[in-house]
């Protein structure tokens, strides 16, 4: 999917943009449940974008992104039920709960960093208007 946005940080090879909803999202089943007009990517820069910058991103779904999605909205509630599964135990035991929350978000950290969504900038729309004087 192409989308369009503005970058508003730029961090090595990686940029992160502003993008408005796109037209897609209308018709989306889920479309209730992410109620923003715009989102932000981080995508990868071969072109040496700066701050200010319309860019066109292109966004690919492959398997590991829905591996990640489950991730990260399944697991919690996995780690709900068990807790109260082991609170109906003994409720000392629904302490481990703390603990299982706690590597589950070591996993989001080891996620953020090891996670290539697949999302790259296509081209350079605009420059921004400092560049363009120089």
């Amino acid at each position: 999917m192409l989308t369009e946005g503005i970058v508003y940080k730029k961090k090595g090879s990686m940029a992160h943009i502003k993008c408005a909803r796109p037209q897609s999202c209308e018709h989306c089943e889920n479309s209730a449940i992410c109620s923003k007009n715009e989102s932000e990517l981080r995508a990868y820069d071969p072109f040496g974008v700066s701050e200010g910058d319309l860019v066109e991103v292109e966004t690919r779904e492959d398997a590991k992104s829905v591996l990640v999605i489950s991730y990260i909205f399944l697991v919690p509630v996995a780690i709900l039920f068990a807790t109260y599964g082991l609170f109906v135990i003994n409720p000392y035991l629904a302490l481990a709960g703390a603990v299982l929350f706690a590597a589950y978000f070591a996993g989001l950290k080891i996620l953020d960093k090891k996670f290539d969504p697949k999302v790259k900038i296509v081209r350079i729309i605009e420059k921004t208007k400092n560049e363009i004087r120089q």
